[in-house]
């Protein structure tokens, strides 16, 4: 499936609409045999239609933002700088993940670091790219929704403990915490995207969302089903052993050994950017996020060079 973020979805309009229905005919029918008055009554079931279009503005919303063209800027920034776009997609799957993009930008905050004047002006590029870093995550999970409580805070390049880009070590290139916004390296994320490399900032931040978004930095993301808990722990667990034990030489870049939730988001930039070489030096891992992603990008690369 393509779909991605649901713009209009079926079942959860049905079910509002129902619902506000429902509440509308009792209302009128509690006014009919007496025991409500029909002002009320009346007042009951325009409450109830006003819950309806509130509850469902944001689809409304998104289908009056898919309807209109695609920023012609964006999809150059696509084309230039996201392989996942313009070598695995087909113009169908473009055309979902342009809706992807721009869907995100609309819902998602992002601003530059600094106060007033002396913000940093966050580019369309920085922009697009974060965007695109979502859509490519969840390019094959269908109905997800990227949680809107967070902020993304753009810093112009990597930053310290102290959020300083002056400091001592301003050797961070994104950061999120478990309860406040998501903080990328503009520099770092542009980098990211030069290269397939297995490190790019953009996916590693977002796959920390999807890791903490059941409230735990664990290594398994929220959605696993509750059968496949026991295999992601066990996997987690061992595959963050045998880092510690042998650095180096392995599908995964050392930083995957300091925790489990970094094992996760290293092997997510890995599955994205080189996931050839992952199926190959570790086809369990592999086999774990395809199945979690719903996409199998090792394939789409070697179709793509047939």
């Amino acid at each position: 499936m393509l779909c991605v973020v649901p713009i209009w979805p079926q079942r959860t309009i049905r079910s509002r609409a129902a619902l506000a229905a429902l509440v509308g005919l009792c209302a009128l029918l509690l006014a009919a045999l007496g025991p409500l008055t029909w002002p009320p009554a009346l007042l009951t079931a325009l409450a109830a239609a006003l819950a309806y279009a509130w509850s469902t503005r944001r689809y409304y919303r998104r289908r009056r933002l898919t309807a209109a063209p695609f920023p012609e800027p964006w999809r150059r920034i696509l084309e230039r700088r996201v392989d996942f776009y313009h070598k695995r997609l087909d113009q169908a799957g473009r055309a979902r993940f342009e809706d992807d993009v721009r869907i995100f930008l609309d819902e998602q905050q992002i601003y530059g670091a600094g106060e007033g004047d002396s913000a940093f002006q966050v580019d369309d590029e920085a922009r697009v790219l974060i965007a695109a870093s979502a859509a490519i995550l969840c390019h094959g999970r269908p109905d997800f929704e990227w949680p809107r409580l967070r902020d993304i805070v753009v810093h112009p390049r990597g930053f310290d403990r102290d959020y300083k880009a002056d400091g001592e070590r301003p050797e961070i290139a994104g950061m999120v915490h478990s309860q406040g916004p998501i903080l990328i390296s503009a520099r770092d994320l542009k980098l990211g995207y030069r290269r397939a490399d297995g490190h790019n900032v953009g996916l590693h931040e977002l796959a920390h969302v999807l890791d903490l978004a059941d409230g735990y930095a664990d290594g398994v993301p929220a959605g696993v089903d509750w059968s496949a808990t026991a295999p992601w722990v066990a996997l987690i667990t061992d595959r963050l052993r045998k880092l510690r034990k042998e650095r180096g030489g392995g599908p995964l870049r050392d930083y995957a050994a300091t925790d489990e939730a970094e094992l996760f988001a290293v092997a997510v930039e890995g599955f994205f950017e080189r996931p050839a070489l992952l199926r190959a030096k570790d086809p369990a891992l592999y086999a774990l996020l395809a199945e979690y992603f719903h996409q199998d990008p090792a394939a789409r690369d070697g179709r793509a060079k047939m």
